[in-house]
């Protein structure tokens, strides 16, 4: 079986940043329409309002991006496809939460920093709609494909790297979801190829441990301990945000 080709993976996230960015350019103008001399918790419930409104939108927009690429996924592998769903798996609680947890910049005057962290939750929230479809389409295929997670971005941050390292091993999608504000990694499904092009696990594992290595060393200097001291608490760092992670 052919690799997945690239291409398709950078067309999915090109298509998921494109909603997140013009999305995020319109929240900012709402956002900036606000009247923030008002007491917090009524511009606090206003901005509840427009953030359900665009996240909302945001997160539809990209689950359905995520069904038509899961179902041209299996097409390409199975030569048939499911009828995927657009799921999202967004709750509108959960944004609300952020929001409220958000004000406490609105509390120190700091306008800036809150409008950015809005911005910031909706960037989120749309790329984690994208995951969430994809593996919840995942969990009622019959087929039953794995996942990986692959990284498509010029910069992929340390845990993105250690859970795209583990290559197409994931079963469940508790194991592949992380997702966060600015990240490019894709939660990709596989039923016969289990390979991209580009994609290299061997290859990650190896600077996830160069950055372990340099990381420990540098804080060992810094502060005085071990170079094994300060390697066992970044172990410890990842197992205890992975444990985080499955009780999402």
């Amino acid at each position: 079986m052919a690799a997945i080709p690239h291409q398709y993976v950078e067309g999915f996230t090109n298509a998921i940043n494109t909603v997140s960015e013009r999305t995020r350019m319109e929240l900012q103008a709402a956002l900036e329409q606000i009247d923030y001399d008002r007491d917090v918790a009524t511009v606090r419930a206003e901005v509840v309002d427009v953030m359900q409104a665009y996240c909302g939108g945001a997160s539809d927009l990209t689950a359905q991006l995520a069904a038509e690429f899961y179902d041209g996924l299996r097409e390409y592998e199975l030569g048939a496809r499911m009828g995927a769903y657009a799921a999202s798996g967004r709750e509108a609680a959960a944004t609300e939460g952020a929001v409220r947890a958000f004000a406490e910049k609105l509390v120190d005057g700091n306008v800036e920093a809150f409008v950015e962290l809005c911005l910031q939750r909706l960037d989120y929230e749309a790329k984690v709609s994208a995951a969430n479809c994809v593996l919840a389409n995942g969990r009622r295929d019959p087929a039953k494909p794995r996942f990986a997670r692959v990284p498509t971005g010029v910069e992929t941050c340390d845990f993105c790297l250690m859970l795209a390292s583990r290559g197409f091993a994931y079963m469940t999608e508790a194991a592949a979801s992380h997702t966060h504000s600015g990240c490019d990694c894709r939660v990709i499904p596989s039923w016969k190829a289990f390979e991209v092009e580009g994609y290299d696990p061997s290859a990650l594992y190896d600077q996830w441990q160069d950055y372990i290595d340099r990381t420990a060393r540098e804080r060992s200097e810094r502060k005085g301990t071990t170079y094994d001291e300060e390697r066992r608490h970044i172990m410890e760092r990842y197992e205890s945000a992975s444990k985080n992670a499955r009780k999402r």
